[in-house]
């Protein structure tokens, strides 16, 4: 395709290596329809195919020969695209993917930026749709963009975000041209030539020219407000988007505040804290309101819905919450009151945000309820909660002249509240010289942390899902969605200055009451079963058993009797008689959520840990194995001894870095001989720095040697930095279980009958 060629273009992309068929039936059924729907020549758009093929060979020359009806872009003029991409892929499949994908997102954005792009549909597998989504995600809204594929039912929101890219189901593998896969993608290439002729014959963004673009967050108890305040700003000239407050509406609205759509927010429902703040499912991150502050665009904001946080069905409310105020919205939806105590919390996290912020802001506070609900003789009705809340943003809110707050005599779905809220915000619209286009893509050319011992990292600017799905090829979406969930919590908890306590099971009811304990991750290896029958930990490293079979065996009594708390296998990751590709997709079918490096040849020292490493059985597999299980979206805990292998473990996609101090001491089996703990601070700093100069999101753990207690470990959080917490395994079940016997046994025997 000549640099200097403008004709409008839609680009078919997928792996010519693998897809090639597909491709060219789906390029031609494009064509099709973009000549069918056409109504002028001025309207003619070409087909071009575009390779992003990531197979050894390179298939460029050859399916271009193959392609002779079609435009064709090579993978190598994709590659081209990128200054930063090597001319050759790397030899890595999973580092391959993930060159390719930041390639096509450099060469879709410049057609883009030439007046070129006029659409893109890509085909493919989990793969494939993982390489290609993240550069259709990165065009601006109202650019075509589809892609049919195998993974376009369940959870899509990781390949989606909240751009609005299609998922067109395949319904069957993309693999060959069939009476099925030919109605797919007919439908699939009809539907996409819709959308491009539609938009370029309009020659239009498809907003309302002229109007400015606000925000409006909306709750199914705050629609009385909200349909007003969105009839009465259409009235005054301005266009609304609303967004449901679940969490990703919250998001959404953010994003495109950040991309210049949005020019105001009236932020009347704010439920989402509530859930972030108590730990409901429609939670927004640490960064809610950061990118409207940030803009400096005009911003109302109200408390509707924070008398709630929401679950899914009624049993899986978390126990410590059932005696709590719950009302069953359905049978899908329980919400619970929120309580006085909590209400403090929710004003408290509001303030933060906004008195750091110099942008415009009114905050609208209505007395007598902040949702339908929360009214005389409705279920939530609690007006000394609900005055509380009021009463501490109220205190907590330091108020200037761009910075109001103002207190109404009604309830949040009264109409004079909903009036109050729009003239507030044409106010303040008025002052910030409100602009009255919003810059929607053209088809035509043209935090807070808070102050603890634990929480040394601000992890609040870190989004759910950071990383590309490319960075995983061998995951499965579930999986993955379901470790950034697990990670997102923890740094959200991190971020509370609640530190993260992980702990060894070697028994069912040890497992079962570090769960009723709160403990955050439980990791089952063969030593903790050595453990509790009265052998020393170092068993585990002998030729007693099958090391991986024993963990296998475990699970079979554990993971019946936790319910919601992740559970991690210890995999012997030099084990040379088992193909570990394999093994850990058997650990991820039995209901594992992750990995950790244990047996470890890290507590061998001496000449025979020089001869492992010498022989291939050293701590080098540990790691291979841990970057396997990275790239199947399964959480990695790996202990690291030193700083070089928390570099290396760091590298290889370790989530949590556990820095092991040696054996436990305390105890009648545990070991004599450790660092003291001055020195285990010096050691787990000195591991913390190494992993965070490689990942400095990544959470580390410490563990082991004289950290044996809450005391040594409280010790230890306190006299390091961007340390996050402790994992105990004979600390955690051993040492309770020898001292709670011990002493229930003696009390016993010091019972008199006489």
């Amino acid at each position: 395709m000549p640099a200097d060629d403008k004709t409008r273009r839609v680009f078919c992309i997928g792996t010519a290596d693998t897809k090639l068929d597909e491709l060219r039936f789906l390029a031609d059924a494009v064509r099709s329809n973009l000549a069918a729907f056409s109504s002028s020549s001025s309207s003619k758009v070409e087909v071009t195919v575009v390779d992003v093929s990531v197979g050894r060979n390179d298939s460029g020359s050859g399916s271009a020969h193959n392609v002779t009806d079609f435009a064709f872009v090579s993978r190598n003029g994709v590659l081209r695209s990128d200054s930063e991409a090597a001319d050759q892929l790397p030899e890595d499949r999973g580092e391959a993917v993930d060159v390719m994908s930041k390639a096509l997102g450099v060469f879709l954005t410049k057609s883009q930026n030439d007046g070129v792009l006029a659409g893109a549909i890509g085909v493919g597998g989990s793969g494939g749709t993982a390489l290609i989504s993240p550069a259709l995600r990165s065009l601006p809204i109202g650019v075509p963009k589809v892609i049919v594929s195998t993974v376009a039912s369940g959870r899509t929101d990781h390949y989606v975000g909240t751009s609005d890219l299609v998922l067109f189901p395949s319904i069957v593998d993309v693999c060959g041209i069939n009476s099925v896969s030919r109605v797919v993608l007919s439908n699939a290439a009809a539907a996409f030539g819709g959308m491009v002729i539609g938009r370029v014959e309009r020659g239009e963004s498809g907003g309302e020219g002229g109007k400015s673009t606000v925000g409006l967050t909306m709750f199914g108890v705050t629609t009385s407000c909200v349909n007003a305040v969105k009839e009465r700003l259409e009235k005054e000239g301005y266009e609304t988007l609303v967004f449901h407050a679940t969490g990703v509406g919250g998001r959404a609205m953010e994003s495109l505040v950040k991309e210049g759509f949005i020019k105001g927010v009236l932020d009347i429902t704010t439920t989402e804290v509530a859930d972030y703040v108590v730990g409901g499912v429609m939670a927004c991150d640490a960064s809610r309101f950061d990118a409207t502050l940030e803009k400096g665009i005009p911003l109302v904001l109200s408390v509707g819905a924070l008398d709630m946080v929401n679950f899914g069905a009624k049993d899986t409310i978390p126990s410590n919450f059932q005696k709590r105020k719950i009302h069953e919205h359905n049978k899908q939806v329980s919400l619970m009151r929120t309580t006085v105590d909590e209400s403090k919390k929710f004003a408290s996290f509001i303030a933060d945000k906004l008195n750091k912020s110099s942008s415009k802001v009114v905050v609208c506070l209505p007395q007598k309820g902040v949702s339908a609900l929360d009214a005389p003789g409705m279920s939530f009705y609690d007006p000394e909660a609900t005055a509380i809340l009021i009463n501490e943003l109220k205190s907590l809110i330091q108020t200037n002249e761009d910075r109001q707050v103002k207190v109404y005599p009604h309830h949040i779905n009264d109409p004079e509240f909903a009036n109050a809220l729009v003239d507030s915000f044409l106010e303040i619209s008025k002052k910030s010289h409100l602009q009255s286009t919003p810059q929607v893509a053209s088809p035509e050319p043209s935090q807070q942390v808070h102050e603890s011992s634990v929480a040394q990292i601000n992890f609040s600017s870190y989004e759910t899902n950071p990383r590309s799905l490319s960075d995983f090829p061998g995951a499965k979406p579930e999986t993955l969605q379901r470790t950034w969930a697990i990670l997102q919590q923890l740094r959200d908890q991190i971020n509370k200055g609640i530190p993260i306590i992980g702990a060894g099971a070697g028994t069912g009811i040890s497992a079962k009451f570090e769960e009723a304990g709160g403990v955050d991750l439980i990791v089952l290896y063969n030593s903790g079963r050595f453990r509790m029958a009265g052998r020393g930990s170092l068993a585990g490293l002998l030729p007693f058993a099958d090391a991986n079979a024993v963990v296998l065996d475990m699970a079979n009594e554990v993971l019946p009797v936790v319910k919601k708390v992740p559970v991690l296998a210890g995999v012997c990751g030099t084990d040379p008689f088992r193909r570990m590709d394999f093994f850990l997709r058997q650990v991820e079918s039995i209901g594992f959520f992750g990995v950790q490096n244990f047996p470890t040849v890290g507590l061998f020292d001496g000449n025979f840990r020089q001869n492992l490493e010498e022989t291939g059985m050293g701590y080098r597999l540990e790691v291979e194995m841990i970057e396997k299980a990275h790239k199947m979206g399964l959480l990695t805990t790996p202990y690291a001894f030193n700083e070089d292998e928390a570099v290396e473990m760091a590298k290889g996609g370790a989530d949590i870095i556990v820095a092991h101090m040696g054996l436990t001491t305390a105890g009648s089996i545990g070991a004599k001989t450790a660092v003291s703990l001055e020195e285990s601070v010096v050691r787990v700093q000195n591991i913390a720095d190494a992993a965070h100069r490689i990942n400095p999101n990544a959470i580390v753990l410490c563990h082991g040697g004289p950290i044996s207690s809450p005391k040594e470990a409280e010790f230890v959080l306190k006299n390091t930095k961007g340390v996050h917490g402790f994992y105990g395994a004979s600390s955690m079940e051993r040492l309770p279980v020898e001292q709670a016997i011990t002493s229930t046994m003696q009390q016993y025997k010091s019972i008199s009958f006489h």
